[in-house]
């Protein structure tokens, strides 16, 4: 879906800040209702799968944090990581800052 977003827009060059803001309409899409904290943080404050989310959240923040990751990569954006950051009522992922330190203990490649 990065890809595909990325090869429709033809963006250019993505850092975090306008790379959240590519990433923001996607997101409103398909039901997260991004909101910025900070240029460079969105927060997801719903879950389009809280349903399951209350019954299986180990595999639908999984399944979150692996598709924002994902779509994150296929845009080509630096400086940029999808986390665990569970908060009530919010999806668990955030998009925040890559600043290089350990990743989170879920990300494969952190």
């Amino acid at each position: 879906m990065g890809e595909a977003a990325r090869d429709e827009t033809r963006p250019g060059r993505l850092g975090p800040e306008r790379g959240l803001t590519a990433c923001e309409s996607l997101l409103e899409r398909y039901g997260y209702e991004p909101v910025r904290e900070t240029p460079t943080e969105l927060r997801l404050r719903n879950c389009p799968f809280h349903p399951l989310a209350a019954k299986a959240p180990g595999l639908v923040c999984g399944m979150n944090h692996a598709f924002l990751g994902g779509y994150l990569d296929g845009l080509r954006v630096s400086g940029v990581r999808a986390v665990l950051a569970p908060r009530p009522g919010e999806c668990c992922v955030r998009l925040g800052p890559d600043d290089g330190g350990p990743g989170d203990p879920t990300d494969r490649d952190g």
